[in-house]
């Protein structure tokens, strides 16, 4: 039975790429405050991903062994 986390994958995509655009505007000294803004809303998105990967896992763990 395979594991669908295509959908998990776009929350980690887009924390990737807040990432990267929060990178680029420290390298470019951009306002502090959106790059601040920008590397947060990266995090939560990351966030996001881990906690629904980890949902996903533990229930495909529950269904492998019965539980």
């Amino acid at each position: 039975m395979p594991i669908d986390v295509v959908e998990i994958f776009q929350f980690a995509g887009i924390g990737f790429v807040l990432g990267l655009l929060s990178w680029a505007m420290k390298k470019f000294s951009f306002n502090e405050n959106i790059n601040e803004l920008v590397m947060l809303a990266g995090y939560v998105y990351m966030l996001i991903f881990i906690t629904q990967l980890v949902s996903v896992l533990l229930n495909n763990l529950k269904d492998i062994f019965m539980l």
